[in-house]
C-alpha cells in the first residue's frame, strides 16, 4: 500500500513527477484517451482533479501551492478534508493508481501525463470499452509516430472529426502569492 493522505492541510504543495517513457508517451489528462479510458478507471472526481493540476502545471511548470479547500468545493466535491471525504478520496486515488506520490505532509508529486491503460485495468472494462480500445489501438498503427505524439503533448491538436476537449481558461480572480486559485 502507498502512502496516502490521511488528513488534508489547508495547502497541498503540487510537484512534477518526470519519468521519461510517460512524459514522452503518456496522454494529457484533457484528452479524448483519459475521458474515453481512464474515466470510468478512476471515477470523474479523480479525473477533473487532474485535469486541474495539469492546467496548474500549465501555468507553473515547476509546480504550485493548491489551496484544497478552494479546489474542492470548485470541483463540487464540498470542502471536508477527513480522510473519508470525496476529495480526499480523489487525491488518494492518483496516489493508489501511480498517478502521483506523496512526498511529504504537505507535498504531492504528480505526473503531468497518464499512460496507456494496462492489461488488468482493461480486463475490468465492459466488453464495449474493450472493443473500443482495441479499435482506438488499431487506428493508432496507422497513424505516424511523430503525429501521434504531438496528439498526445497537445490535445487541442487532434484533426477534425476527433473529440479533443477545450483549453482551460487562464485563472481569475485574486489569489495568495504562489496558490493556485482553483476558480478556472
Amino acid at each position: 500500500m502507498f502512502p496516502q493522505i490521511c488528513f488534508a492541510p489547508e495547502v497541498l504543495h503540487v510537484r512534477p513527477w518526470p519519468d521519461d517513457v510517460i512524459d514522452r508517451l503518456g496522454f494529457d489528462p484533457r484528452s479524448a484517451y483519459v475521458e474515453e479510458f481512464w474515466l470510468g478507471v478512476l471515477g470523474p472526481s479523480t479525473v477533473w482533479l487532474l485535469r486541474r493540476l495539469a492546467a496548474g502545471f500549465d501555468y507553473s511548470p515547476e509546480g504550485f501551492d493548491l489551496d484544497l479547500a478552494e479546489t474542492a468545493r470548485s470541483l463540487g466535491l464540498g470542502d471536508r478534508s477527513g480522510r473519508h471525504s470525496p476529495f480526499v478520496r480523489s487525491i488518494n486515488r492518483t496516489i493508489q493508481f501511480g498517478l502521483s506520490q506523496l512526498t511529504a505532509p504537505d507535498e504531492i508529486a504528480v505526473r503531468r501525463r497518464l499512460p496507456p491503460l494496462n492489461r488488468q485495468q482493461l480486463g475490468r472494462m465492459s466488453s464495449a470499452v474493450q472493443a473500443r480500445h482495441a479499435a482506438w489501438q488499431e487506428q493508432q498503427l496507422a497513424v505516424p509516430l511523430a503525429e501521434q505524439e504531438a496528439r498526445r503533448a497537445h490535445p487541442e491538436a487532434a484533426p477534425e472529426g476527433e473529440a479533443a476537449p477545450e483549453g482551460e481558461a487562464a485563472p481569475d480572480g485574486e489569489a495568495a502569492p504562489g496558490v493556485l486559485n482553483a476558480s478556472y
